[in-house]
């Protein structure tokens, strides 16, 4: 499995880190530490004044900090890969991860309206890499993996995120739970002439979607629970309650996420979390 951890060097990027480590050490594989530079070719400052001594001063500052970037890389983790290259994080991050198997990022959440609107670098790392992304907030508990959550909503993406979940588990020893939350039934006025919504999504309902949910379950040796509430309350407070120690979920290329159930666990889990396209 080939790795990729981007690293700005913050304490978010050294908690994805330590998951990076565990994940390569359990899988086997390569890991690849990136880190993006945004080094102007000629500075504008100069303007009509830049000159060829000018572009071989900035030059040799450019080669200067990429050797010192490197070192930097070597000095968190030695066994690795080390890459530095040159545009914005997005960008090199999206180039980089076409070649990787899994990325594992930190995650500092959205910072202002902007990015409330269009994403973090972590959250567009997982909506257009096409790849799992594994992201870590610099508060998150990470510890070796012995119960891993994997939330489904019954759909393709969570099929493929409880498939790496049972690869990690198998070299981990550790044991997994299917979780699926029931957002409970609202009580509007019912009229007359309408079925009460309690009796058509009643216990039989409720039967039939916990043996679909068991069918599922049985092939990666996973626990079925069902929960009623809403999903995030359901899983954030799931994973408190059962010392989880990494949360998996699917996400839809369809899916947003200004107001989405990924944005709102990444933010709250407090552990890392694996999303799955």
């Amino acid at each position: 499995m080939r790795i990729l951890h981007p690293t700005d060097f913050s304490e978010a990027s050294n908690k994805a880190l330590a998951v990076a480590r565990m994940l390569r050490d359990l899988l086997g594989g390569e890991l690849v530490l990136l880190h993006a530079i945004e080094y102007p070719v000629r500075s504008k400052v100069y303007g009509d004044y830049w000159d060829e001594m000018l572009s071989k001063t900035f030059e040799e500052r450019r080669r200067e900090l990429i050797a010192y970037l490197t070192e930097k890389l070597k000095e968190l983790e030695p066994n690795a890969k080390h890459v530095i290259d040159e545009g914005k994080p997005l960008s090199v991050i999206l180039k980089h991860a076409k070649e990787a198997d899994l990325v594992a990022m930190g995650t500092h959440g959205p910072e202002g309206l902007l990015e409330r609107l269009l994403g973090s670098v972590t959250e567009r790392v997982i909506e257009l890499s096409g790849k799992p992304v594994v992201a870590t907030k610099a508060e998150a508990e990470v510890r070796p993996f012995k119960h891993l959550v994997v939330a489904t909503g019954l759909a393709e993406p969570s099929k493929r995120a409880l498939e790496l979940a049972k690869k990690i588990a198998d070299a981990a020893g550790a044991r997994i739970t299917l979780l699926h939350a029931v957002e409970p039934i609202p009580e509007p006025p019912i009229p007359v002439h309408m079925p009460d919504p309690h009796e058509v999504l009643g216990g039989d309902y409720m039967e039939k979607l916990a043996k679909e949910l068991a069918k599922i379950a049985e092939p990666y040796g996973a626990v079925p629970v069902i929960r009623e509430g809403d999903p995030v309350e359901v899983l954030c407070s799931f994973v408190k309650e059962e010392g989880a120690d990494a949360v998996f979920i699917g996400r839809s290329k369809e899916a947003r996420f200004l107001g989405s159930v990924t944005r709102e666990v990444l933010e709250r889990a407090g552990l890392p979390v694996f999303v799955h396209p």
